[in-house]
């Protein structure tokens, strides 16, 4: 027989009861707010209701009046009319809140599913933890409406009486498979284009959340927001139509196509002096260029077009509310023509342009709208003024486009064009008619310091030497290529004393051809100096086996007392990379190996193609430009020209050959701009720019001045005291 000891017995006993069953009458309150019509009240009127806001630290009350612009836009979700609202406009202008107003909307009067989806999961989470848990917590109406369950508040879901709200990001299994009412794309720009694989897609993250709503028919609606992010397409040409004031110029993809094909609102104002309406834009901010940004900033004014009033920042408020109330607000295209034919146009010509309520609007499914950052609520116009002087600027030196770009999308809200440079037209006979005579190892009388590139490939050394002057005029001086290995590495000549061709993926041998390249000498031009190359800059890319050989040839060098004078470069491809050169260590190996503990310059490549060609098609010999010597051969100057320029990157050339010398010069470009040539001040150079015996790379080939002659009648020399 077993005996079992009772002593768990007393420990069970402190376990407090169970709660009471949920009684019938508890259940059906909770399912009433299922029973429940929708409230026929707007957006905008539930969110002042119901939603609470930060306002400097503080949770106030919704206020329409803040951001005015957002009103028409986020009602429109509510329509019938309409299958999509599309809004346009730049970063911090209030757009993200919208979302957060439509959803409490859904949740407190009209319950049904809604699904936001944000660029990334990481995104999706931080959004949730930052702008929706805090709205929910301090929005009394939302708190109570939230299920208390463990899994009724997670980063995933939220679940409410009545309505689930359920936050993803865009891959095809978010947009697939459920049936919501609205679906909400935010930061759609910078969101993939085509989910799926790449050899069968499945659509566009817009075209996918249309097909969600279509269960709730003409209550459905998908409502998108984002900054621009895409350029203007370079294959189409695009001028101002007046039967389409409103359009945008084409784009490769995103946001912006969905607001051509809608019914293309702009938002405008009232002009205080002659109280005709006018769309408030940055190209109509009137200011001092010759001024510093940031004093030109401070002039910044609107100026109407149609009397020349100017407005100052101070009244962009006031006109932002008037707008709201009737005086100006958002006004749409409308169709071509009436139901009687006749043409739909204005005193000028252009299309007539009507409200949102009018039956004349354009016909289609898609409300669009597009604000200027000139009417938005945060950004100042002498905040404005000074980033774009600064990014314009900045783009006339380096010729590099990307903080140009940026400001026009997030601090203007319009998709970029680039300007037509002379580089579009640049061709090899016009760089070898600007080519410069020079003797033989000899370089420009404005030398002061000289540059060696290196492109690794599978049998030879391609080799660039540059001069550089200090205003950044630059002068290919040499290109030629390095096939023959030196006496020392093995097997470097056969059983017939013949030469075998460069293996640096095999040998770590045949790199030593290259430290040769440092013992180069050239004659500066009229002067009785010459000079060496004081850095070089060798790719660290290439045949297999090279990477590895490439940091042993390095540390022999620095083992030699000179790795400061040797650098390894890598590329990385693509406009949006946030710097041009940085010098580091890689994060980590590839295929799973383990970081290597070198540094390398990287460079971003295509942003600097950008400054290289620009400086090639300077054919003027300014400062800045990029010069070839006549020695070189057209071969080399025709593989400057072998790539051109697309909406991601470069790419080769229908037909090119080789481009050696383009990435020969974007190595040099980037070693010049690490030693700090955009920094150099002309007045005061470090001594490996200066053309004098500071200049450890310089040497003085001029001869000692012969002593003067004495003159028959000159006194003698000698001391006065020693003839006493």
């Amino acid at each position: 027989m077993v005996a079992m000891s009772d002593r768990g017995i007393g420990l069970l006993a402190r376990i407090p009861p169970l709660p009471p069953f949920i009684t019938p009458e508890e259940l059906l309150a909770d399912s009433l707010p299922l029973l429940d019509p929708p409230s026929r009240i707007s957006v905008t009127d539930a969110a002042e209701q119901y939603l609470k806001v930060p306002v400097q630290g503080n949770w106030q009350d919704y206020d329409r009046t803040v951001a005015p612009y957002t009103v028409e836009p986020q009602d429109m979700s509510q329509s019938r009319r309409f299958k999509t609202v599309c809004f346009v406009g730049p970063s911090q202008s209030g757009k993200s809140q919208m979302l957060l107003s439509v959803s409490t909307h859904a949740i407190m009067c009209a319950p049904s599913p809604v699904q936001i989806i944000h660029m990334t999961k990481t995104d999706a989470d931080a959004w949730v933890e930052e702008k929706l848990d805090p709205a929910l917590m301090n929005s009394r109406f939302l708190r109570d409406r939230l299920g208390t369950a463990r899994d009724d508040s997670t980063f995933a879901r939220k679940r409410f009486k009545g309505m689930r709200l359920t936050i993803g990001y865009p891959v095809p299994n978010q947009l697939s498979s459920r049936s919501q009412r609205m679906v909400l794309l935010t930061d759609y720009d910078h969101m993939p284009q085509k989910l799926g694989p790449k050899d069968s897609p499945e659509g566009s993250p817009h075209g996918m959340a249309l097909q969600r709503i279509r269960t709730f028919m003409s209550r459905g609606c998908v409502f998108v927001e984002s900054t621009p992010a895409f350029p203007v397409d370079p294959e189409q040409v695009w001028e101002f139509d007046k039967t389409a004031p409103h359009r945008l110029p084409p784009v490769t993809n995103g946001i912006c196509k969905i607001y051509n094909e809608g019914t293309r609102g702009r938002w405008f104002w009232e002009c205080p002096n002659c109280a005709e309406l006018f769309e408030p834009r940055f190209d109509r901010l009137v200011y001092d260029e010759t001024l510093e940004p940031g004093a030109a900033g401070a002039t910044a004014k609107m100026q109407c077009p149609d009397c020349g009033h100017r407005i100052s920042h101070r009244e962009k408020a006031r006109l932002n509310t008037l707008a709201a109330l009737g005086r100006g607000g958002w006004l749409h295209e409308a169709r071509p023509f009436d139901a009687e034919g006749n043409a739909l146009v204005d005193a000028r010509g252009h299309r007539l342009l009507v409200r949102i309520d009018d039956p004349r609007i354009r016909q289609t499914p898609v409300a669009s709208y597009a604000l200027n950052g000139a009417a938005a609520a945060f950004s100042g116009w002498d905040e404005l003024v000074e980033r774009y002087e600064t990014a314009r600027r900045a783009f006339e030196v380096s010729q590099d486009d990307s903080d140009f770009a940026r400001v026009h999308y997030t601090d203007i809200g319009v998709p970029y064009a680039r300007p037509d440079g002379d580089e579009q037209d640049l061709t090899a006979a016009a760089l070898r008619e600007t080519a410069v005579e020079l003797g033989a190892m000899t370089c420009p009388s404005w030398t002061r310091f000289i540059t060696v590139s290196v492109d690794t490939n599978g049998s030879w050394f391609a080799v660039l030497i540059t001069a550089w002057g200090l205003d950044g005029k630059r002068m290919a001086l040499d290109r030629f290529d390095l096939v023959q290995p030196p006496e020392t590495a093995p097997k470097a000549r056969d059983a017939e004393g013949r030469y075998r061709a460069i293996n640096p993926g095999k040998y770590v041998e045949d790199a030593e051809v290259l430290t040769d390249l440092m013992e180069r000498s050239y004659a500066v031009e009229g002067e009785d100096w010459s000079l060496k190359p004081c850095v070089a800059v060798v790719d660290f890319n290439g045949p297999t086996g090279w990477s590895d050989n490439a940091e042993k040839f390095w540390r022999r060098r620095k083992r030699e007392g000179k790795g400061a004078l040797w650098f390894l470069s890598i590329g990385r491809g693509g406009f949006k990379l946030s710097d041009r050169v940085w010098h580091v260590s890689p994060e980590r190996g590839s295929q799973g190996k383990k970081a290597r503990s070198i540094k390398l310059l990287n460079m971003a490549v295509d942003r600097l193609k950008d400054t290289v060609l620009a400086a090639a098609a300077r054919l003027d010999h300014g400062p800045g430009a990029y010069l070839f010597a006549a020695s070189i051969e057209k071969e080399r100057i025709e593989e400057m020209l072998a790539e051109r320029r697309g909406i991601d990157g470069y790419s080769k050339r229908p037909g090119a050959g080789r481009n050696e010398t383009l990435d020969l010069s974007v190595q040099a470009q980037a070693i010049a701009e690490h030693r700090g040539i955009n920094r150099l001040n002309p007045d005061d150079p470090p001594g490996w720019a200066v053309l004098g015996e500071v200049n450890p790379f310089a040497t003085w080939t001029g001869q000692a001045a012969p002593p003067p002659e004495a003159s028959e009648d000159a006194a003698p020399q000698y001391i006065n005291w020693l003839r006493r």
